[in-house]
């Protein structure tokens, strides 16, 4: 097995553990949902998810990845979290 293959299959094996978290935690977008549905929490909690970026923006800095790029990343999974979150309390029957 050459180089490069042997290193691509690490990637996919990253990968497969990257869509396997993800969904793992747009799972619990129900429950978060739900629950705030119940309590009548508004979706988007600015504070949370600034205080979460800055966090993350931090260890992108200590990993050496560009703060820029995580933060993109983690713009979409917050939007797509929001997304979820929306559409359980809009559509979910009391």
């Amino acid at each position: 097995m050459d180089k490069i293959h042997k290193i691509r299959k690490q990637i996919d094996r990253i990968d497969m553990v990257m869509i396997t978290a993800l969904a793992e935690r747009m799972a619990l977008m129900i429950d978060i949902g739900e629950h705030k549905k119940e309590h009548n929490i508004p979706v988007f909690q600015e504070a949370r998810e600034l205080e979460i970026m800055n966090r993350f923006k931090e260890v992108a800095k200590e990993q050496n990845l560009d703060e820029n790029f995580v933060e993109e990343i983690f713009l979409s999974i917050f939007n797509e979290a929001k997304r979820i979150q929306h559409e359980i309390i809009n559509n979910q029957e009391e």
